[in-house]
C-alpha cells in the first residue's frame, strides 16, 4: 500500500507513444503492439508498457541505474522513484479520465500527468478530462516533437494533437498560453533568461544553462490568453519574449502546466532493441535535459503551499563614474569630454544625470533619459559641449553622474588635477602621485618621464589591451624612453615606487 500523501505520477501510452522508431514508456515487460493507426497486440513488435514497471520500484535506490527498467524514457521514472514519487504508466488500451470512479487509473487519482510526444488526437471527453484536472489542481507535462513527425501514419502528428487539445475544447480556447510551432529544427541553444529564483532553471536537480534539439519544434506564448505563461528556454538569438520559446510553463486555474518542444531530450538511449534510440538525456547537452525536465517534474509535483522561495532580491541602484574616455590629456583650445558609465547595482537605471565642471566654472549638465542600462552593463557618453581651455595654468577638473536613490556616492565622481604651461609640459597628479610626463600627445620619437621625488621607480609601458611593450626596473630623476617601435595609439604607463603607484595615459601620433 501506499504512503497516504506520496505523490503519484502517471505517463501516457495510449496516444501510440511506442510506434515507429519511438520507445516513450518508463518500462515494457512485452514488444507485441503494432500501431495501425490505434494499438493492437498481436499485430507488431512495439513497446507494450503495463501499469506497474517492474522489477518493483522498492528496489530502486541511489544508485539505480536507468536500465533497471526497458523504454527510452526509464530515466525519467527512475529518477522520479529516486524522488519519492510513485510512478504507473496508461497502457495502451487505457482510458483517459476525470472524476469516474470506475477507473482506477482516473486522472483524479495522481498528480502529475505526463504525455510524451502523442501521436493520436485526444477525444472530445479526453480533452474534458485533461483540462478539468489541470483545473483543478492536477499537472501535465506536455511533450512534443517536429512537424511532419507521424509515427502511426494516421495524418496527425504531436505539434497538431497538442494545439487541437488547446484550440478545440469545451472547456477554454488556448488555456495555456501555448502555441506549438508547426516547425523542424534543431537549436542548440545556450539562449537563457537570468532567472534566479525561477524553479525550472534554478530546481533541485541544478542549474540549466542550456538545451539541445534534434529535430523538435519552438512555441510561441500568449500572454492575453494567460499572463502567467513564461518561457525559460529560447532558440538562439530569439528576444526573451513570446516566439522562439523552446520550454515553458504556466499556471491554469489551480493546476500547473510545463512544455518541451522535442521528445529527443527525454530519450535515454535504451529501451526497444527494434528502435533507434539515443542518450539525449545525460549525453546531449552536457546533462542539462535531466536538469531541465526533472526541475518541471518536481515543480509540476509540488504543491505551491510547500515550496519556500527564498525573498527577492533588494534592488540597488548604483551608477559609477568608471573612467574618463577623452581627453586622455588637456590641452588649450577643446577638448572634447567623454565618460564611461557603469552600472554596479542590482537595478536597471533609467535616468541619470551627467555633468563635468573645470575649478569653480558653471557645471556643464546632460540628462540621460530612457538609457535601461542594466546591471554590469557600461556606457559610453559624450559631451555635446567641450571643455575650452585658454590659458596656461594649474587646473582642477571633476565629472560626475548621479541618479535618484544611488546608494553609493562615492563612486560617483573622478577628479584629476592637471597643470598646462607654454612648454607643453602636462603634470598628472592622479591617486597622489607626482610623476611628469611631457610631451603629451606625443609627435616625436621620444617620451621624458620625470620623477621630482628622486625615487626608485619601476616603469612599465602597456597597450590599451594590457599587453606590456616595455618595462624599466630602478629609475631615478629623468628617463627618456625612445617610442620609435610604438604604432600610433593610446598608451598607458605604470609607475610603481615604494611609496606611491600611478597609471598615466599617453598618446602616440
Amino acid at each position: 500500500m501506499l504512503p497516504a500523501q506520496q505523490v503519484k505520477i502517471l505517463f501516457d501510452a495510449t496516444k501510440a507513444e511506442t510506434a515507429n522508431n519511438a520507445d516513450w514508456v518508463i518500462d515494457e515487460d512485452l514488444n507485441n503492439l503494432g500501431w495501425n493507426p490505434n494499438g493492437v497486440t498481436g499485430g507488431g513488435s512495439e513497446g507494450n508498457a503495463q501499469q506497474i514497471p517492474s522489477p518493483v520500484q522498492s528496489g530502486i535506490t541511489a544508485a539505480t541505474a536507468e536500465t533497471y527498467w526497458k523504454g527510452a524514457i526509464s530515466a525519467w521514472g527512475v529518477d522520479c522513484v529516486k524522488k519519492g514519487y510513485w510512478v504507473e504508466t496508461l497502457p495502451y488500451n487505457g482510458n483517459i479520465t476525470y472524476g469516474n470512479t470506475s477507473n482506477l487509473q482516473d486522472l483524479s487519482n495522481y498528480k502529475v500527468f505526463v504525455v510524451c510526444e502523442p501521436n493520436i488526437l485526444f477525444t472530445t471527453s479526453e480533452k474534458t478530462a485533461m483540462l478539468n484536472f489541470v483545473q483543478n489542481g492536477g499537472s501535465l507535462f506536455m511533450v512534443s516533437d517536429h512537424l511532419n513527425s507521424d509515427r502511426n501514419g494516421d495524418g496527425k502528428d504531436s505539434p497538431q494533437i497538442w494545439n487541437d487539445l488547446m484550440s478545440t475544447n469545451s472547456v477554454k480556447t488556448n488555456p495555456f498560453g501555448i502555441t506549438f510551432d508547426l516547425l523542424d529544427i534543431s537549436p542548440n541553444s545556450y539562449n537563457i533568461p537570468s532567472l534566479p529564483n525561477d524553479s525550472l532553471l534554478h530546481g533541485p536537480m541544478g542549474n540549466v544553462t542550456q538545451a539541445q534539439w534534434f529535430n523538435g519544434t519552438s512555441m510561441t506564448l500568449n500572454t492575453t490568453a494567460n499572463a502567467s505563461v513564461k518561457g525559460v528556454v529560447y532558440i538562439p538569438g530569439s528576444s526573451f519574449g513570446s516566439t522562439g520559446v523552446m520550454a515553458a510553463y504556466a499556471r491554469f486555474g489551480k493546476g500547473k502546466v510545463a512544455a518541451i518542444g522535442d521528445s529527443s531530450p527525454c530519450d535515454d538511449g535504451t529501451g526497444d532493441s527494434g528502435d533507434a534510440l539515443y542518450n539525449g538525456w545525460t549525453n546531449d547537452a552536457a546533462g542539462n535535459h535531466e536538469r531541465l525536465i526533472m526541475n518541471a517534474t518536481i515543480w509540476l509535483a509540488t504543491k505551491d503551499s510547500t515550496i519556500a522561495l527564498p525573498p527577492p532580491p533588494t534592488l540597488v541602484k548604483d551608477l559609477k563614474l568608471d573612467s574618463i574616455l577623452s581627453p586622455i590629456t588637456f590641452n588649450k583650445g577643446n577638448n572634447t569630454i567623454a565618460v564611461r558609465i557603469k552600472n554596479t547595482g542590482t537595478a536597471t537605471v533609467d535616468s541619470a544625470v551627467v555633468s563635468y565642471q573645470l575649478n569653480n566654472n558653471a557645471r556643464v549638465n546632460a540628462s540621460l533619459v530612457g538609457m535601461q542600462l542594466a546591471p554590469n552593463n557600461i556606457l559610453n557618453y559624450t559631451f555635446t559641449l567641450p571643455l575650452n581651455i585658454t590659458a596656461d595654468g594649474t587646473y582642477s577638473f571633476c565629472a560626475r553622474i548621479k541618479t535618484a536613490k544611488d546608494t553609493l556616492p562615492s563612486n560617483d565622481s573622478i577628479c584629476n588635477t592637471f597643470n598646462i604651461t607654454s612648454a607643453g609640459l602636462i603634470t598628472t597628479e592622479e591617486n597622489g602621485a607626482d610623476v611628469r610626463i611631457y610631451p603629451n600627445p606625443i609627435y616625436g620619437n621620444t617620451l621624458h618621464i620625470l620623477n621630482p621625488t628622486n625615487e626608485v621607480l619601476d616603469l612599465k609601458i602597456t597597450d590599451i589591451h594590457g599587453k606590456t611593450i616595455a618595462a624599466y626596473f630602478k629609475q631615478k630623476n629623468i628617463l627618456d624612453i625612445s617610442l620609435t617601435e610604438l604604432q600610433p595609439g593610446i598608451y598607458y604607463l605604470y609607475c610603481t615606487s615604494r611609496q606611491n603607484s600611478t597609471i598615466v595615459r599617453f598618446i602616440v601620433q
